[in-house]
């Protein structure tokens, strides 16, 4: 491993996780500070339906009243006081019915701008997930790309699924300069590629052989890939025309099949696929490697996050941002306590990184520091961070805050400027269940 603890110990993920708790805490506190605008916003609206409740049983109760004293007691053969009577009752339920609507105007009114100031939280809890997920993919998640060739480019979509429950995709920001940026032929990665492909052969009998087939000039159409898996489309043109599907399986062994793709796209999915094998299984294992080892820097590219979820549910549909807040911390948790203790210092955390040559580069942060981003908030969520037992300098972990905690509008915290760039890590057929960001690169902006 290229860092270390703080007591010069091996740290198990090569990743720049103090930056990464950074952004980690600065996410956290933004899924904090929308959940309580939600609990705000909710609570302002049940207190105004409960308060619209009250003032309509009020006003029912007084039309009764003056029903009781206008009818009730009218002598018989009153007529034109009866009249009356009637016409003053029935005024009064025009009058009450007209302030019950009044009435339910204006709770509609405040309850429409509580679910606008809920829909802006859910918002900001989506774009605080999308900038730390553009920036970090945290430890044993697991990453996907997908290449899709159009007639002028090819277009990228990175899939980030976190180990506590959430999804996130994201586009591609391919640079021009990139090899994918625009659709390739095999012939781009791999000079001579032929294999042995089903074939109808006989004039009066029908018959299927097996023939040589030269691949070289079909593009690659469509590629997904994961950490020991992916699929591979060869197709006449970059997204059209028929060709073959290759599926290629790493994680139990080495298992590669093949499928023919229709003019349309679709696949033959009738037939059972044909096991590659031999030199067949090695002449496309080849292709497969140059394919991923030209396209797994896309992978740190990721920007504007397309969709996301969490445990399932989208995340724009949540009613609580505080459950990926806890997630998130929890995750970080033990890693956290870990490099505290290691660290020698007390209230700082310490990863070095080994530059070789007996030098080393040390990155940290304080708990001061990141008790001052947690502070802004109510003292119910500033608890989510107690997993990380941050020690502070004053007689209680997490004090009041001097003021009410921010509102949805309120800016998030300045994150730190520190980044240390993690060094590329060799591939050879397998995909890094978690790449660092790449050297000397700022992350997208985000959406």
């Amino acid at each position: 491993m290229s860092r270390v603890y703080g007591d010069s110990t091996p740290f198990p993920h090569d990743i720049d996780y103090i930056h990464m708790l950074r952004d980690g805490v600065d996410c956290a506190v933004r899924l904090l500070s929308a959940q309580h605008s939600i609990r705000v916003a909710e609570e302002r609206a049940e207190s105004a339906e409960r308060a619209m409740r009250t003032e309509v049983t009020e006003l029912n109760a007084l039309f009764e009243r003056v029903q009781s004293v206008a009818i009730g007691s009218m002598p018989e053969g009153m007529d034109v006081a009866a009249r009356a009577s009637s016409q003053i009752a029935a005024g009064a339920r025009a009058v009450v019915d007209g302030a019950i609507r009044e009435l339910e105007s204006r709770v509609g009114s405040e309850v429409g701008q509580s679910g606008h100031i809920v829909d802006k939280a859910r918002e900001t809890s989506a774009s605080a997930i999308e900038q730390f997920l553009e920036r970090h993919a945290p430890p044993e998640s697991r990453l996907c790309l997908q290449l899709t060739a159009n007639p002028e480019a090819n277009v990228g979509h990175v899939t980030l699924v976190t180990p506590y429950g959430m999804n996130a995709v994201f586009g591609v920001a391919i640079p021009g300069s990139h090899v994918w940026a625009r659709p390739r032929r095999v012939a781009d990665l791999a000079a001579h590629v032929e294999v042995q492909m089903p074939k109808e052969a006989g004039f009066l009998s029908k018959r299927v052989e097996m023939a040589p087939l030269r691949l070289e000039r079909l593009f690659i159409s469509d590629v997904t890939f994961a950490e020991r898996s992916g699929v591979l489309r060869l197709r006449k043109g970059p997204g059209s025309g028929s060709g073959y599907e290759m599926h290629i399986d790493l994680e139990t062994g080495v298992s590669l099949s093949s499928r023919p793709v229709r003019e349309d796209g679709t696949v033959e999915d009738q037939q059972q696929p044909q096991l590659l094998l031999g030199n067949d299984q090695a002449t496309i294992l080849s292709l497969w490697q140059g394919v991923v080892q030209s396209a797994v820097d896309l992978m740190h590219l990721r920007q504007r996050m397309v969709s996301a979820s969490f445990n399932g549910r989208p995340l724009l549909e949540l009613d609580s941002p505080r459950v990926v807040a806890e997630a998130l911390v929890n995750h970080m948790a033990p890693v956290i306590s870990e490099i505290s203790r290691r660290s020698g210092a007390p209230g700082e955390l310490v990863l070095r990184r080994n530059l070789g040559e007996g030098r080393r580069e040390e990155t940290y942060c304080t708990h001061a520091e990141l008790l001052e981003k947690i502070m802004i908030l109510p003292p119910d969520l500033r608890a989510v961070f107690s997993s990380l037992h941050l020690t502070g300098t004053g007689p209680a972990l997490l004090p009041p805050p001097a003021a009410s905690a921010p509102e949805f509008g309120s800016r998030a915290p300045a994150r730190s400027s520190l980044a240390v760039a993690a060094p590329q890590e060799e591939l050879a057929l397998n995909v890094p269940a978690h790449p660092g960001p790449p050297p000397e690169s700022s992350p997208p902006p985000a959406a």
